[in-house]
This record gives C-alpha cells, sequence and structure tokens, in this order.
C-alpha cells in the first residue's frame, strides 16, 4: 500500500493549498475535512486529480457486495 501524503502549502497572503497523495477515491475529502476544521478555515475551492475518482479497494467491496 502506498504511503497516504497531505501536503500543505502556506503562502505569504495566508493563502493555505492541501494536496493529497497517495488516498483513492474520494476519501481524500474526509481526511482533510478534520484539518480544515482545526486550522479554522473553509475550502473556497476543490480541484480533483485522477487519484480521486480512482476505485478504493473499500469502494470497489462495496460495490461488489450490493
Amino acid at each position: 500500500m502506498a504511503d497516504e501524503v497531505i501536503d500543505v502549502v502556506i503562502d505569504p497572503d495566508g493563502t493555505l493549498t492541501m494536496s493529497v497523495r497517495g488516498v483513492a477515491g474520494m476519501a481524500c475529502l474526509a481526511d482533510i475535512e478534520g484539518l480544515v476544521d482545526l486550522l479554522g478555515g473553509e475550502i473556497e475551492s476543490r480541484e480533483l486529480t485522477d487519484e480521486a475518482y480512482a476505485d478504493s479497494e473499500q469502494e470497489a467491496h462495496d460495490r461488489l457486495w450490493q
């Protein structure tokens, strides 16, 4: 299994950018939700990568058993 990594960059103007790697499917959204809450901010825009649209193992398993 690949490492799950959240990169956080804070620009001099205070703009925060987060990037999630190593997480298949939409689980990346839940992974950053708590971090956004801790930082006291809100999401102004979101750009999903191809990895976000890939099925995670759990999503594939759930689809097989429904």
